[in-house]
Parts: C-alpha cells; structure tokens; sequence
C-alpha cells in the first residue's frame, strides 16, 4: 500500500503541475515509466480514468490536439487560436490599421498580448517585438502536437509576463516516421484570399531506442486582399480633413463672406451656402475651388468637379465630402513563410539523457495604407530647437503651427479664384508673419501621386536549445537547459514625405520649379514631375534586433511522506538576458508618413529563483478521498540599461507567488479545485524606451447636436470656444475625424502586479460527460495603459462631473489641440514634445466564467458511429479599467472597441464554441459553431448621457469538414469555413472596415481542402 500510495501522489502531481508548470516534466516521465510495472490506485478526480488534463489541472485550462488545430487548413497559428473563447482577437492577419508589423499575437482575457506568455515545451521562446510579445508566425506549425491554453496566472511558475496566464505548444515528441500535409483555402464565389501550404515532418529512433530525431519544414502562404474587394468595406466610415484635392484652414484670418458669395456664386452656388470660417473649401484642377459641404446640415457639397468614384466616400456625399481612404488599404495581409526545425534526444545513460532544438523562421509580410497625409508634423519658428518638426521663416518665433502646411501669398501656383479670397482677410492669425490679405495661409493635402504608404517586412528567427537531464536517485531527477535566440526584422517603407523639402518648395518664389521639374502644385489634384517626385518622397529601411539568452536549472522529487502521501517540490533558478536595437536609417526628422522614430536601445536581465511543492493533505477521510494543496513561489531580480542614452536602472526585486487547492470528495461529488496567483510584470522596451502613437477616432462634445451643448446651452459654447472652437454656434463634426496622440517611453516606471483568483468544479459522470466550471477574477494595481483620447476629451467636458464650471483651466483641458474647429491631437503641455509618457496610475479588473464540457459515446445509429461533441463557454462579468487618477473606472464588458481602442479591446459577454465530430467508417464528419454575443459601442460608456452609437448584434459562425481515410494513415478532408457565408457585424465608429475585423470573419465563405499522408 505504501508503494501504491506514493505512486498515485507521484502521478497526482505530475498532472497538476504539468498541465501548469514547465518544472514538472520529469515528474510525468517517472510516472509513465512506473505505469508499466503498478497499479495506480487514483488518478481521477471521481474515480475513473479520466484522460483529459484540462480536468485534473488545478486552474482552468483548455487543450486542443493537432487534429483540431489543422480542422479547419488555417495557415497560422492565430486564425484558429483567436476563435477560442478565452482568447480576446488582437494581433492578426487583418491587422493593418491599426497596425501589428504583420505579427500574430495571442491575448487571454483581452489584458493584451504583453500579460501572457506564449510557451514551446514548458520553456520560454523567442520574442519578436520591443513589448516583449511573442510572433506565432514564427513557431514552426508543422511540429505542434498539442496547445494548452493556461488562463489561471501563471506568474510563479513561468515569471513576470504571466499575469493572464500563458499558451504552451507541445511538440511531437519520438515521432518515427514521414509525415507530409498539403493545405490549400479559397473564397467560393470571389476566388480570392487564397492561402495554401505544406508541411514536411520525418523522424526517427536511433541506437535500440536511445536516441531520436525530428525534423520538419513548413512552408505556407497567403493571398492579401483589400478592402474595395468587400462591399462593406469598400468606403471608409471615416472621415479625414486631408484632401488629395488641398484643403485650405482659414484659422484665425478668414476670407470675406462677400467675398465668398462672389467666387462661388459665379459657379453657380447660392449666397451663403459656403461659410468664409468653415475651413470647408478645396480645388479643383481647373481653378476653381469646391466646398466640402458640413455634415448633417443643410450646408452641402457645391462645385465637385472630380468624378464621384471609389477615391470619394460614397456613403456621405453630396452630404460631405471626404476622401475614401480605405478602397486602397489592406483587408488581410499577404504573408509568405518558410520555418525550419529539429529536435534531437538521445539517452547517454541510464540515468541520463541530453536535448536538443533548433529552429529557423523567415516570413515577408505587409501592410500598406492610403497615401500620405501632410503634414502630420508640426512646423516651428525661427529659433525651435525640435529636430521633429518643419523650420519656416513663415512662422512667429517661438510660435508652433500643428500639422499645417504654411504657403506664402507669392506662391506661383495660387488660382485667380482663391487669390481674390485671400486678398479678401483682414484678420491676423498671432502664430504668422503679417497679418490681413498678405499673412501666409494654411493648407492640408494627401499625396495621391507619391503612392501608398506601404511597409514590406522581413522577419528571421533563429533559437536554438540544448539541455541536460536526469534522475539522481529513483525519488529525485533534474534538468538543465540554455536557450539563444536571435531576431531581425528589416522594414522598407514607401511613402513618406520629407515635409522640410515640401515646406521649401512651397515657400520658394518660383514654387519650386528651380529646385525639381515643374515645381510643386498643390491645389488640386495636379501631376507631379518624377524629378520631384524622387526629391519629396522619402523611402526608408528599418532594421530591429532582438537577442533573448535563458539559461535554467532545477531539481524534483519527493521530500518527505506526510499520512496522505509524498511532498514533492520543485526547486529551480532561471536567468534570462534579452537585447533590443532599433536602427531607423533614414526616418529621422520632419517625415510625413509613418511615424518618425529615433534610434533605440536597451537590455534588460533576470535573474529568479522558483521553487514549487505539492502537499498532500488528506487521503481516504469520510469528507475527502483527497485534499492536496500546490504551492510556488518565485523571486525575480531585474534591471535594465538605456543603451542609447546610458541610462541605467537600479536593480529591482519582486516576488510571485501561487497556492492550488483540490478537494475530491467522492465520485459521486465534483471536484472542487481553487487557486490564487500573484504574478509581477516588469516594464517593457516598449514602455520603458521606445513609447508610440495613434490617431483614433473621438466624439466632439462641442459639436451642435450632441447632449453636451443640448444641456450646457451658452457655458457649454463658451468652454468649447475656450478650447478652441472658433464658431461654436455652426461647428458640427465630420463622422469619423481623427486625434492623434504620442506616447512616450518612461524609464522611471515601476512594475505591474497581478491577483488572480479562481474557484471551480469539475466532474465526470459515467455516461461520457466531462465537465468544468470556473469562475475567475484578475485584478492588475499599476497598470502601465496607454492613454485614451476619448476619455481626456469627456472629462474637459465634464461627462465625469470633474468640471462642473466647465472651466477651460481643467487639467483635461489643457491637452486639447483644434484647428478652429476638430481636435488635431492632444498633447501633454507638461513635456516639450506634447507626448504623455507611461505611468502606473491605472488598474484593469477582469472576472467572469468559464465552462468546458465533453461527450463522447458510440451509437446504435448512424452505422454504429462514434460522436464526440466539446463545448467551451466564456461570460466576462466585468472587464473594468482605470487609466489615469483623474479618470472614472470604466466597465467595458459587452463593449465592441472602435477605432484606436488598440487590439482586442471588443468584450461579448458571451462566446461559446460547439465542435461535433462523427467517424462512420472511414469517414470523420465535422462541425463547429462559434457564438459571439451581440454588444454595445464602447462609446457608450465613455461619453455617459449621449444617445447611444451602433453596436453589434449576435453572430454565430458554422465550419464543416468530411475527411475520407484512404488508409491507415491517408487522409484526404474537404471542408467549408464560415458555411452560410455570415458578413461582419457593422456599426460606428468602428475599429476599420465597418467593423472590428480580428473579431469577425471578413473574408466570407471559402472551401478548403487538405491531404495527410503518413508512413
């Protein structure tokens, strides 16, 4: 009895820790070896033998098999992976705007993809971006056997980044053999988003068994699509103030009305229909110039002289004008991928055994946006010292134009038309030289001509890992391992404009014409002379390198005997070393494009000691067949240095921790399974270094219609004046206008800590049912958030009852910036630059409910078929986040995200997955639902009082398969994804498309088919 005893406690363990802990691997070999010569008395939770570990796992925990994952012929990880219900859609192959650099990330929970890990065997792998976050476009596919998605925390047994939890693939282990698999997807009626791939994997023992070998190559690729190829996202449902056409700002010194009246009433226009203030006005080709019309008002397009075709957003015109600039952008990104891998183990002794891996990714993605807006930089006086923006005599000193373009009234190029408008001003804008008809003026444009804005990126991943590993006696075993590991991503950018050049073409007396061909034209949609195509535009290469070194080391066994059983611990020390390089090459300066970026640099290193223990509590008592309790701990030292600017951080401590509580009752009662996890992220490159920026979309509490100026009347005006509206009386927002914002890295912030508590039960019933339930809470204390515009915007305005005077000095207040009328950006007036640099002021609280349930069972029917159905089931409770003090808590749960809400911010209260499979005969049927709860803008909760925007409804998804098994090991599957070709969930604002397209499927109906071969 005292062998059985210790065996079953051995076996106990080693499915608790190893469905949640990378330390406990050896413990599970032991136990399968010593399967072969006892009886295990109790593996179970109620008595039988049940198989599935997401069962016997302490903290909730979801498997899915190599047969599942290549169910539906996805080409990457993420396509399958972001249609589980714990998974919050961020990083994925529609991710182009906002952007992802073409990278596949995972996000648990939706605490984003930098708060989990992603996991190769129980042990780190390599990072890919400066936020430390994973690419599983770099995992080679082709040797994944399983996937266990860890949602507990995992923070005392993986380190600092698991606050969510982690994702571990399992590769094929003592594979022999050849195994060869062919994918191919198309769209069924439109013949488009093709993606097909093939994957090589062949192994072999070696020596009587001692040794094997794996190796495997995986290449795929896919198809990229764009947006006009979809009706619904063909037009964009934003608007933009930058015109291919030129826009003209008449801030602070507008035309005459009379003057106005003239000039388009010689069109043809009624008096009045284009107001002199309403910076509403642009070109046409042949001189005359047309008016952008305002939303919802009687205020009307007038003289359009282009054709009204997919550059023009449909939906709003004649209503407004606005260019559509999403027929041109990307709907799913093209990829090509190639990955090469092996693993190697081989026994030197009885007692032990040396392993090997190596792995080689190279993939070529892009993303690519409209042409080039500008200026989407600032231009400064004589005198400005920031190397970010435009220099111009134009200007006052010490003055600052925010993105405008600054043309002097002698320009060449100005049209008769226009000229009798600007010869019409008597006002003085105080940021401009002179004042009245002869003060410069300012204008907007998009670069039609200087193409897209596209970015082509080539990511290669090498790591390799060799490790030892061993038993010390028949109770005790170790392992140690190094990991190297080495990532370069070179971007080419096209596209960008060298603002500086454009600024001194425009100011030049002759336009230009002595500096390149022809000059440059700005009002209209004019050709522009390859010589000064070539002088403006600024195309750049991009190159980041990553180098992560991890080093482990622990041993395991059994401690002592306690009355119920054997105390086993895990005792174990890590230290990891990564560095980071960002060469920007050429984008330095006052680029119009893509985000200007100064060289970057750091390494940052930890050095932990773990160690873990199962404890055994009760066994065979009246109340309990068993009570075991897990407990770890983790103690991480970390410091980083700023390479760039030799800034070197003071050595930091922190400590995580885990208890895990199992109570099994008897097999007629669930298993009742508890844990608590304390996890402790430290701050990224991203966050520490390198910082970033956005433009989403806002809602304008000034503009006349909403509940603000409804309910304020005259203070309401006036505060909105104060912050800049210059005609609040006739200021209504164009749908869908922008405000930038820049973030700014912080080297003095502080670490992340994370509580997550679950409590749950599992059960198994004689009949085939398996099931769990569990109920889980994470609570994130100084949350490192980036700033949100919508919320800074409602608190000036009060929606939060912060500003009950509606007082323009409200702190909130200061960081808005308009042109006259919408918010360009807002900036922080507390640094030089305006960015808001990263602090722990924040908090995120997540809770809600997991369910898992499974049935198999053979049936009289159907030919004697066997079915099995799995079920899996996710309601977020609450999803609530604070980002700054000054700001209210917000519950996002049963929100969908809009524009610049960043990835994987939509939260359905609920979403289930069903997946049925029948084997009759030789043939395997298959069909999968995927549920998507219906919700409301995230709008909605942040500008409390005003009517609510469009949300979304339910939406549920069906894929189908039929594999024939040709023989033993052939297989041939045709299947259907997305059967009753279900469109996305439209509604505004959105995050792009008309919707949030990593949520939903916005490539349709396609057929797949695929072909396994096997020897």
């Amino acid at each position: 009895m005292h062998n059985r005893t210790k065996l079953s406690a051995a076996v106990r363990l080693a499915l608790t820790l190893g469905g949640v802990s990378a330390y406990a691997m050896s413990l599970q070999a032991i136990a399968q070896a010593q399967e072969e010569t006892a009886a295990v008395e109790k593996i179970s939770i109620t008595g039988s033998r049940i198989k599935n570990p997401d069962l016997i796992a302490n903290s909730p925990m979801l498997t899915v098999d190599s047969a599942e994952l290549n169910s539906r012929s996805d080409i990457t990880l993420d396509t399958y992976m972001n249609t589980l219900p714990q998974v919050n859609p961020a990083g994925t192959t529609t991710s182009n705007n906002p952007g992802n650099g073409g990278q596949s990330n995972i996000d648990l929970r939706g605490l984003g993809s930098n708060r989990n890990l992603v996991l190769v065997d129980g042990r780190r792998v390599m990072v890919s971006a400066s936020n430390m976050t994973v690419d599983l476009n770099t995992i080679p596919a082709a040797m994944i056997d399983s996937i266990e998605v860890i949602t507990g925390g995992a923070g005392a047994t993986y380190g600092a980044d698991a606050i969510s939890g982690a994702v571990n693939l399992k590769l094929k282990n003592d594979f022999e053999g050849f195994d060869f698999r062919l994918t191919h997807s198309n769209h069924i009626e439109e013949r488009d988003a093709e993606e097909y791939g093939f994957s090589v994997v062949t192994g072999a023992n070696f020596e009587e068994g001692k040794g094997n070998a794996i190796m495997a190559f995986d290449y795929s690729k896919r198809e990229g699509m764009i947006k006009s190829q979809r009706d619904f996202s063909a037009n964009a449902t934003s608007t933009t103030s930058f015109f291919p056409e030129g826009r003209y700002f008449s801030s602070g010194n507008h035309p005459s009305q009379a003057a106005v009246d003239a000039v388009f009433g010689s069109y043809g226009v009624d008096a009045g229909a284009v107001p002199a203030n309403g910076s509403i006005m642009g070109f046409n080709t042949d001189g005359t110039m047309f008016s952008a019309g305002v939303f919802n008002s009687p205020l009307d397009v007038q003289n359009w002289r282009y054709p009204v075709d997919l550059s023009v957003n449909g939906p709003l015109f004649p209503d407004v004008y606005s260019y559509n600039f999403d027929a041109v952008n990307i709907l799913t990104l093209p990829l090509e991928r190639k990955t090469f891998s092996t693993k190697f183990d081989y026994a030197i002794s009885d007692s032990v055994e040396v392993f090997a891996s190596a792995s080689w990714t190279n993939y070529n993605s892009e993303t690519a946006l409209a042409p080039t807006p500008f200026p989407t930089v600032r231009t400064q006086g004589p005198g400005g010292t920031a190397t970010d923006r435009v220099n111009s005599d134009l200007v006052e000193p010490g003055s600052v134009v925010a993105n405008q373009l600054v043309i002097p009234v002698t320009n060449p190029f100005i049209p008769d038309d226009f000229m009798t408008l600007l010869n019409s001003r008597t006002g003085d804008n105080a940021s401009l030289v002179g004042s009245g008809a002869t003060e410069p003026f300012l204008m907007r444009q998009r670069s039609l001509w200087g193409g897209l804005r596209g970015s082509q990126r080539d990511n290669t991943v090498v790591q390799y890992m060799l490790g030892f590993k061993g038993d010390i006696n028949d109770f005790w075993s170790w392992e140690v391992y190094a990991m190297q590991g080495k990532t370069t991503i070179k971007q080419t950018q096209t596209g960008n404009l060298d603002t500086q050049r454009m600024m001194d073409l425009l100011a030049a007396p002759d336009g230009g014409a002595s500096i390149c061909s022809g000059g440059y034209n700005p009002f209209g949609r004019n050709s522009v002379s390859q010589e000064c195509a070539d002088y403006l535009t600024l195309d750049a290469t991009l190159s980041r390198e990553f180098n992560q070194q991890i080093m482990q080391g622990y041993v395991t066994g059994d401690l002592f005997e306690l009355p119920a059983g054997m105390l086993s611990v895990v005792l174990g020390m890590e230290s990891r070393k990564f560095e980071y390089e960002l060469d920007p090459g050429a984008l330095s300066g006052p680029v119009s494009g893509f985000n200007t970026q100064n060289p970057a640099g750091g390494e940052n290193e930890f050095n932990d000691i773990f160690l873990e223990a199962f404890i055994p509590l009760v066994e065979d008592a009246s109340f309990a067949e068993s009570i075991d309790l897990s407990l770890g701990y983790r103690t991480s030292e970390s410091k980083f240095t700023d390479v760039v600017n030799a800034i070197e951080g003071e050595k930091d401590r922190n400590s995580a921790y885990k208890a895990e509580f199992s109570w099994n009752i008897d097999d007629s009662l669930p298993r009742i399974r508890a844990s608590y996890q304390r996890a402790v992220r430290a701050p990224n490159f991203t966050e520490l270094f390198d910082g970033g920026g956005s433009a989403p979309q806002y809602f304008d509490p000034c503009s006349n219609g909403t509940q603000f100026r409804a309910d304020n009347g005259a203070e309401g005006a006036a505060l909105c004046q104060a912050t800049g509206v210059s005609s609040p009386a006739t200021y209504v927002q164009t749908p869908g206008t922008q405000a930038s914002i820049s973030t700014a890295g912080n080297v003095e912030l502080k670490p992340e800590t994370a509580d997550t508590f679950t409590l749950g039960a599992v059960q198994s019933f004689e009949n085939g049912v398996t099931m769990s339930l569990d109920y889980y809470n994470i609570d994130v204390e100084d949350a490192i958030i980036a700033p949100n515009v919508n919320l800074i915007i409602a608190d000036c305005y009060n929606y939060y009852g912060n500003n009950p005077n509606l007082s323009a000095s409200q702190d909130s207040c200061q960081y808005i910036v308009r042109g006259g009328g919408d918010i360009f950006f807002l900036a922080d007036p507390n640094t030089a630059d305006g960015s808001l640099p990263g602090i722990n002021s924040g908090f995120i609280k997540t809770s809600g409910i997991d369910m898992q349930a499974s049935w198999s069972f053979d049936t009289d029917w159907l030919g004697g078929a066997f079915i099995k159905m799995d079920f899996y089931l996710n309601h977020i409770l609450e999803f609530k986040t604070q980002e700054r003090d000054f700001l209210p808590a917000i519950d996002y749960a049963d929100t969908v995200a809009y524009f610049g809400a960043g990835l994987g911010q939509s939260f359905p209260s609920w979403k289930a997955n069903l997946n049925t499979n029948i084997n009759i005969g030789d043939f395997d049927i298959a069909l999968r639902g995927r549920y998507i709860d219906g919700m409301k803008n995230r709008l909605a909760v942040e500008m409390i009082g005003e009517p609510a925007p469009s949300g979304t409804g339910s939406t549920m998804y069906w894929d189908t398969s039929v594999t024939y098994h040709l023989a033993e090991n052939h297989t041939l599957r045709l299947g259907v994804n997305n059967l009753f070709d279900t469109e996305p969930e439209l509604y505004a604002p959105n995050v792009q498309s008309g919707t949030d397209p990593s949520l939903y499927d916005v490539v349709g109906r396609r057929i797949t088919l695929s072909a396994n071969l096997k020897f």
